[in-house]
């Protein structure tokens, strides 16, 4: 865990960058079916980087000469429901805070401050109570707060100390025990469902929470597929993208997968062996200095090679990554920035990943690219090329007349039914090489095909 220390250095860091005053919510409980029953609750994570407190309903405010922490205090019947509470002091004293005060003063404190620079949080309750106090815009995702706040925030959180990555090899290490867990009990005859629970009951026995909803399907041509109703059957292959989050906040993104039989038929193999190949040249690229477009680029090359040699396409890889026919096969960007969330710092929209005035490309498939800036060393990124035979997209009418002269469709359609492969790890760039955080996951085939049903059933294990 990070030191109280930690969160202070990263306050007076904020304050001497953006001046005061701050002030900043926490997310609070909200309700899942009854008022007694909240959805799983997780802190904001830019307030969770600057406070190390996950508690709902907390709140902060910063200004040249204070640092308050404000918390709800203990409820009159807390003894009885939930045990003997600790005050507001003590709860605060344990974050490194020496000023603490009751929640109910907040709103007379806020009202008082000149301008304070504000944040959006998921709470959507929480935006409409800062608005109002302070006269702002505020949306999550759409209306982030005050700019000059949101851009120290950026730099800050998107550039790791080594700290921080020791946080995040932690998930690293739990998450490679629950991918190969899963990897092991993976079999025909099994489900979806019960390696679902496999994975997500390692993580929780390790101390540790899932960092985003659990990727684990036979389906993997769909790329947010969050459903767990299929059964395992013999041809098939498992994706599992799966990542770990520990107390702090900290966690990873991996992406694996494995032929169900426990071998890979020959045209499963050939298409893996290439998005490994691709997933590498990338790897590779991921140093200081190097924009992360080259790195996608790098695998986009890899694949429309492979797909040339298939006799999918009828043209060079060039001409295909050039005109983006690759992408009917390969429709998402290669990767992101990591960190506090699986697709950190998104919810300020592509600032923190392109440079000021550049758009998105509207080309198909790079439009979906998360990531497009000169690498630094600190920075976090995942690399996970892959490979899809998706019937919607074979089937559209407007990109089929795009790409009549480029694809064989005919040659395309004999694909149909394989499914998808994704192949994902985390990649902290350095002054030198690449660090491969996740590197513990077996990701070459013979060491997949070796692990892959040597462990029991997940049912047998659960049940």
């Amino acid at each position: 865990m990070l030191k109280p220390s930690v969160f202070a250095d990263r306050r007076n860091r904020l304050l001497s960058e953006v001046g005061g005053p701050i002030l900043l919510l926490g997310n609070g409980h909200r309700a899942k079916n009854l008022p007694m029953t909240p959805l799983p609750f997780r802190q904001d994570s830019t307030f969770l980087y600057l406070t190390g407190c996950t508690e709902p309903d907390a709140a902060l405010l910063l200004t040249e000469s204070e640092c308050t922490l404000f918390l709800p205090p203990p409820d009159a019947d807390d003894p009885l429901w939930h045990g003997p509470q600790p005050s507001i002091t003590e709860r605060g004293a344990a974050l490194g805070f020496d000023r603490v005060e009751p929640l109910p003063h907040l709103a007379l404190r806020a009202r008082k401050q000149p301008s304070p620079k504000v944040l959006a949080v998921a709470d959507e309750n929480k935006n409409r109570l800062l608005a109002a106090w302070v006269g702002a815009d505020l949306r999550f995702g759409k209306s982030p707060g005050d700019p000059t706040l949101v851009d120290a925030i950026i730099r800050m959180r998107r550039t790791k100390s080594p700290a921080e990555l020791d946080e995040m090899r932690c998930a690293a290490a739990l998450s490679a025990k629950a991918h190969i867990a899963v990897m092991r009990a993976c079999r025909a005859g099994s489900s979806e469902r019960a390696l679902a629970a496999l994975f997500e009951a390692i993580l929780a026995a390790g101390g540790g929470s899932t960092g985003y909803p659990t990727i684990l399907t036979v389906r993997g041509e769909i790329l947010h597929n969050f459903h767990h109703h299929n059964p395992l059957e013999p041809g098939q292959l498992l994706l599992v993208d799966g990542g770990g989050e520990v107390e702090s906040g900290y966690g990873v993104d991996i992406t694996r997968t494995s032929p169900v039989d426990g071998s890979y038929t020959p045209r499963q193999r050939a298409a893996y062996e290439a998005v490994l190949e691709a997933q590498t040249a990338s790897i590779d690229l991921c140093r200081a200095g190097v924009r992360y477009r080259e790195v996608h680029d790098a695998s986009s090359r890899v694949l429309a090679r492979f797909l040339a040699d298939e006799g999918i396409l009828r043209c060079s890889p060039d001409a295909a990554v050039e005109a983006g026919a690759h992408a009917l096969f390969f429709p998402h960007g290669c990767g992101h920035l990591l960190g506090m969330d699986v697709h950190d710092l998104e919810n300020f929209g592509d600032l923190p990943s392109y440079p000021r005035g550049v758009s998105r490309p509207d080309q198909f498939g790079t439009g979906f690219l998360r990531l497009d800036l000169p690498l630094e060393p600190g920075w976090v990124v995942t690399v996970e090329p892959g490979f899809y035979v998706v019937p919607a997209i074979l089937q559209d009418r407007a990109l089929q007349d795009r790409f009549r002269d480029l694809v064989d469709y005919e040659r395309a359609a004999s694909w149909a039914g394989f499914g998808g492969i994704r192949i994902e790890d985390d990649i902290a760039i350095t002054t030198t090489k690449p660090e491969n955080l996740t590197a513990a996951v077996p990701k070459r085939v013979d060491e997949v095909e070796a692990i892959v049903g040597s462990g029991p059933f997940a049912e047998d294990l659960l049940c």
